[in-house]
């Protein structure tokens, strides 16, 4: 069965960027989730990918190839003999045939000010630094950091108003009370004044 999609013209373009070295689109798996929201078990590949933007909408048509069986118990030409029918709308979702490492934050954890987008990490002094990112997607509440971070920092997520760049904090798991306080969900709190260390 052909499924035809369209994405918008950005979309595609970073599609492209992300799995071009990896193969195109023999790289990618196209999966379907029927109208009532059950998901189709057959996994498609892209057979097609139009060479124009339709200037209406900026997006791209891509067709996939979907294998669509015939159901078991159901006679050959009968009504409903194939799961997926000419004409019905179906979700897609287009996803690599490898996972992508990826850092991700909560978007909450991204200020951003006149210099652009920024976190705030805590160094091994335990001080919260400032460090430019650049953003990719968003995936509901989370966004993809696509440079400025290595892996492995803690970030700040929770309670930035109070916190500023070298200001010494004591880091927590997000949600985890700040010492010697009652539960309000702070990630990182600052650390009180004259404190030794």
């Amino acid at each position: 069965m052909r499924v035809a999609f369209t994405v918008s013209s950005r979309a595609a373009g970073e599609l492209q960027a992300r799995y071009e070295s990896r193969g195109g689109p023999s790289a990618v798996v196209v999966r379907v989730r029927l109208s009532d929201g059950r998901p189709y078990p057959q996994a498609g590949r892209i057979e097609f990918i139009d060479t124009q933007v339709d200037r209406n909408t900026d997006s791209l048509l891509i067709r996939a190839l979907i294998p669509n069986p015939r159901r078991e118990g159901v006679q050959a030409g009968a009504a409903g003999d194939r799961a997926l029918i000419d004409g019905q709308f179906v979700t897609v979702t287009v996803e690599g045939n490898e996972p992508v490492q990826a850092i991700v934050l909560p978007r909450a954890a991204v200020l951003q000010d006149q210099g652009g987008n920024y976190v705030l990490a805590v160094d091994a002094e335990k001080k919260a630094q400032r460090k430019p990112v650049r953003l990719g997607r968003t995936i509901g509440d989370q966004v993809v950091v696509e440079d400025g971070l290595a892996g492995g920092e803690q970030v700040i997520s929770e309670g930035l108003q109070r916190v500023r760049p070298g200001q010494e904090v004591n880091p927590a798991p997000a949600g985890a009370p700040p010492p010697g306080a009652r539960p309000r969900g702070t990630r990182f709190a600052p650390a009180p004044a004259g404190r030794a260390g």
